[in-house]
């Protein structure tokens, strides 16, 4: 009985291994067997969950010592998770049967040459590993480094988004230079090239180039900073956002405008709060003639300072302006302080609404339109009263 079971324990051996090393592809270069490829395939089945694991403990135990924003922390587990599914990937085709050898070929394989500079397969892949990485993490670097600025300079929120957005571009270039220094592209190879790239730029983007040169002055001189209320195209708004092609204004409509930063300079712009955020505004009523205008004038002034909008200092006053053609002309001056949830328009509706709750308790009348019209005939005017049903008579 043991020796039957010792057969048949022989025999599945035999036949695992058999099956196991059966040849699917055999040549110089590649010896790939069923069992290694589907280990293979195991490995990398297991591996995209590990990886994820793997990247979710660093990031928790390692990363978040160091940088405490939650997005540049997602990217970092989601860029080391990817960087750990390649090399389980190189693992899986080591097992499947690849030559090391093969990787080491391909890695030093050169593609072409600069300057008598090779450029080998693995350089470029070093290289761009390196740009991902540093582009991602220069909006993090950015914000890190206005930190260390003066805290006066970064209370405004204007120049911190001006100075990030300047650190960032820097921090690009300086990327971007490192990665073809790793590479292995000379940058003296670029004064030929940068000539010619120099002259299609200036043929071919000139808007481009012209809007990203205005937002840098945009950055640099601040005639319009983020939070500013400006009026455009007779459209106002709230500046949202400075970039380097275009300007994001966000209208109390509560919708945005994108308008290219080339035109914020070359156009009149009107800036409410280049200066502060103090702006005048005004209300405008008719009284009917006869009116009392000192008990007017009152009422007004209560109208306006009831609001808790309107700043006590500067003063708001009335000015009697003028006797209309129908009315006396009252004019309230008043100031109030732009704010998000401060509108100016909402502010002078609650302003006529207590005018005309007021007025109409002291018996005060808001004039209207009125006309005299005088007629002059040569005979008596004839007036006919028409009634239907019955005979029309003359009146004179």
């Amino acid at each position: 009985m043991f020796d039957q079971f010792s057969i048949i324990i022989t025999e599945f051996f035999k036949t695992v291994v058999s099956v196991w090393s059966f040849p699917l592809i055999q040549n110089k270069i590649i010896n790939i067997h069923l069992g290694p490829l589907v280990l293979a395939f195991v490995v990398i089945i297991l591996g995209r969950r590990i990886t994820r694991t793997a990247a979710e403990i660093i990031n928790r135990y390692i990363i978040e010592r160091f940088i405490k924003d939650k997005k540049t922390r997602n990217w970092l587990e989601s860029t080391i998770s990817y960087l750990l599914l390649i090399f389980v990937l190189v693992t899986a085709f080591l097992i499947m049967g690849f030559s090391i050898n093969i990787f080491i070929k391909i890695w030093k394989l050169n593609l072409f040459s600069v300057k008598e500079n090779d450029i080998s397969l693995g350089n470029i892949i070093i290289g761009l590993i390196l740009l991902i990485l540093g582009m991602g993490l220069t909006r993090y670097l950015s914000r890190q480094i206005v930190l260390l600025i003066p805290r006066r300079f970064r209370n405004d929120l204007s120049v911190k988004k001006s100075l990030e957005t300047i650190f960032r571009y820097l921090l690009v270039a300086f990327v971007f230079l490192f990665a073809l220094s790793v590479i292995g592209i000379p940058l003296t190879a670029f004064t030929v090239i940068g000539g010619a790239l120099a002259i299609g730029v200036g043929l071919g983007s000139q808007n481009l180039v012209n809007n990203f040169l205005s937002g840098l002055v945009l950055m640099m001189e601040r005639p319009l900073k983020i939070g500013d209320i400006v009026e455009i195209e007779n459209r106002r708004g709230t500046v949202e956002h400075i970039g380097g092609r275009s300007t994001r204004i966000k209208t109390f409509e509560n919708y945005r405008m994108v308008i290219p930063n080339s035109k914020l300079l070359e156009n009149s712009v009107v800036n409410w709060s280049l200066v502060d955020n103090f702006l005048r505004r005004e209300v405008i009523v008719g009284v009917a003639y006869g009116s009392p205008v000192k008990k007017v004038h009152d009422l007004i002034i209560q109208a306006v300072t009831d609001n808790k909008n309107i700043e006590k200092d500067p003063k708001p006053f009335v000015l009697f302006t003028d006797f209309g053609d129908s009315a006396l002309i009252f004019r309230a001056l008043f100031w109030v302080q732009l704010t998000d949830t401060v509108n100016p328009l909402i502010i002078e509706s609650e302003i006529r609404f207590r005018i005309d709750e007021l007025f109409r308790n002291a018996g005060i009348t808001i004039a209207f339109p009125q006309r005299d019209i005088h007629i002059d005939t040569l005979k008596p005017m004839e007036i006919r009263l028409v009634n239907p049903g019955k005979t029309e008579s003359p009146i004179e």
